[in-house]
């Protein structure tokens, strides 16, 4: 049987997580109380670049596996995220005939219930 982590123990392996799929964290926050991990503020790699949906998928992953009955929030400016549900949060394309009103493949991404 595996041995319930301190929050001091959690928060280290969430920034792990973090660094681990190259988030930077200078624009994204993490908080960490009971079996809830919440993230705020911007998620964007080390880099400067934006993340995509599969990406976010990765992160929620790592997640899942190294901290398994911890429940993961985002609550970011650019994203909205749970186990269940991303959503890209800001500024949509507007419709034109180029695009037909579709948005990028980043906009909503469903999971079905496992």
């Amino acid at each position: 049987m595996k041995k319930k982590l301190s929050r001091m123990e959690c928060a280290k392996e969430v920034r792990r997580i973090l660094n681990r799929n190259g988030v930077d964290l200078c624009y994204c926050q993490y908080s960490v109380g009971g079996s809830e991990v919440r993230l705020t503020g911007w998620v964007c790699r080390t880099d400067g670049s934006e993340f995509h949906t599969t990406h976010i998928d990765a992160i929620i992953i790592d997640f899942q596996n190294t901290l398994p009955g911890h429940n993961l929030t985002g609550d970011c400016d650019n994203w909205s995220f749970t186990t269940d549900h991303i959503t890209r949060v800001g500024e949509k394309k507007e419709k034109t005939e180029d695009n037909m009103g579709f948005n990028s493949e980043d906009d909503d991404y469903d999971f079905e219930a496992s």
